[in-house]
């Protein structure tokens, strides 16, 4: 373990980089719905509907003792944090490779559908930011 102040600064980071990305994909899930809101026929394929897992950031404070009345009274103090997520359950898959845009499936394989519509949403979220942000490391269940 970190000590407490570079720990939090890390999960802290961590749950912020998770809002991000959930945004990101609802960023796409934005524009695909736009796009058969203004298409004339449905896609010849479903659209799965996927999300990131729901995570926070939990404190612990320390327990200060009581302060007399004519003192100021102290600040709880952090003594310990948490990154809380979501229990998912199934086989967790990585879906797209953090490196490079590859699929880590293999056409024949279960998920493979998915890992090509998370493809696609790395294009869209690529392309509709200007080329600032995208998902690169999807993964789960």
């Amino acid at each position: 373990r970190y000590v407490i102040k570079e720990e939090m600064a890390k999960l802290f980071r961590e749950a912020n980089v998770l809002y991000w990305a959930g945004l990101l994909l609802q960023f796409a899930y934005d524009f695909i719905d736009h796009c058969l809101y203004c298409s004339s026929e449905p896609p010849p394929f479903n659209i799965p509907r996927l999300r990131f897992v729901n995570a926070g950031l939990a404190v612990s404070y320390a327990q200060t003792p009581p302060t007399m009345s004519h003192q100021k009274s102290k600040p709880n103090i952090p003594c310990s944090s948490y990154l809380v997520k979501e229990l998912i359950s199934g086989d967790f898959l990585k879906y797209i490779h953090n490196m490079d845009c590859q699929l880590m499936l293999d056409p024949d394989e279960p998920g493979y559908e998915i890992a090509e519509f998370l493809a696609c949403t790395q294009h869209i979220q690529y392309v509709k930011t200007g080329g600032l942000a995208f998902i690169s490391d999807y993964q789960g269940a």
